[in-house]
């Protein structure tokens, strides 16, 4: 009888025992907390997070089964079950290869660049072959948006002229588009508000009359403001160093902004690039872009 009721206090005090006072939450390091979900070595103890939010929750021990989303834990021995996925050694978190980004769900990756008529499931997979392509919802296609049509792999944009060849199309710098019987500018050029002319298209910061013309290099971002090619609200100006035949070339598009829980690598994906010669209040953690210390997040906004 006295064994029985000292087992049944012994396992009253473990019951009562916390979570934290049961594991070893000493560090020095991030890297000593790593074994914990959403953890951070901080003042010589790991202090781990709600899935949603800040807040302080106990520690408790990685789950280390095999994910099925992007962003996911992973080992050298579980690797990652998504193809065009791979383990990255230091953070232990499934990724998207190069060359390939998350579908919406996360659980499988796509190629980044799809050309016109590929399948896709993303406006951007198609944008990043031609600024003037977007996916077609119901045919998971990439096809020309509206007054543009393909032709040699491009999409062109189309006059209110008609045409049986290219005999009135050249008067305006255009050729005949056979298949459709209309008029359409050369690659490089676009038509002028009233769709009767071509003329250039313009990088950020150019001279402008059109929208269409900073569309056509900055993507569905760009306007024209002032006369001049910018980023309308809500995207950022980006600025990639691409390589082109025997010379490197700065191309400029007007990207989304970066919001909280948008999918990362680094932290530096979870910067704008205007941010960059100060401090950014959002940093890369489980693969998603959460706030840093002292900075919260309000209508999707951080603060």
């Amino acid at each position: 009888m006295q064994l029985t009721l000292l087992i049944f206090f012994c396992c009253s005090l473990l019951n009562a025992a916390s979570a934290d006072d049961l594991l070893e939450l000493g560090c020095i390091t991030d890297d000593q907390c790593k074994q914990f979900e959403r953890s951070r070595c901080q003042d010589g103890h790991c202090f781990c997070t709600a899935t949603v939010g800040d807040k302080r929750v106990p520690c408790k021990p990685m789950d280390r089964k095999l994910s099925n989303i992007i962003g996911g834990p992973c080992t050298q021995e579980h690797a990652c079950s998504q193809e065009h996925a791979e383990c990255d050694a230091k953070t232990q978190l499934c990724y998207c290869a190069a060359d390939y980004i998350p579908s919406e769900d996360r659980r499988r990756c796509l190629s980044q660049k799809v050309p016109l008529a590929g399948r896709c499931e993303l406006s951007s997979q198609c944008q990043s072959t031609d600024k003037s392509a977007v996916c077609h919802t119901s045919q998971h296609s990439c096809l020309c948006k509206a007054h543009f049509e393909a032709h040699g792999g491009r999409c062109l944009a189309t006059l209110d002229l008609s045409c049986s060849n290219d005999t009135i199309c050249n008067k305006v710098g255009a050729i005949c588009l056979s298949n459709v019987n209309k008029c359409a500018c050369t690659e490089g050029l676009v038509h002028n508000h009233n769709m009767t002319n071509c003329m250039p298209s313009a990088v950020y910061g150019a001279s402008c009359t059109t929208t269409t013309q900073c569309q056509m290099t900055l993507g569905v971002g760009g306007v024209c403001s002032n006369n001049s090619c910018s980023c309308r609200a809500k995207y950022y100006p980006r600025t990639m160093n691409n390589q082109g035949q025997n010379q490197e070339m700065n191309t400029t598009s007007c990207e989304p902004f970066v919001t909280y829980g948008a999918y990362c690598h680094q932290d530096k994906d979870c910067q704008q690039e205007q941010e960059q010669k100060q401090p950014s209040n959002m940093m890369c953690k489980w693969s998603e872009c959460v706030c840093q210390e002292n900075h919260h997040v309000v209508d999707n906004e951080r603060l």
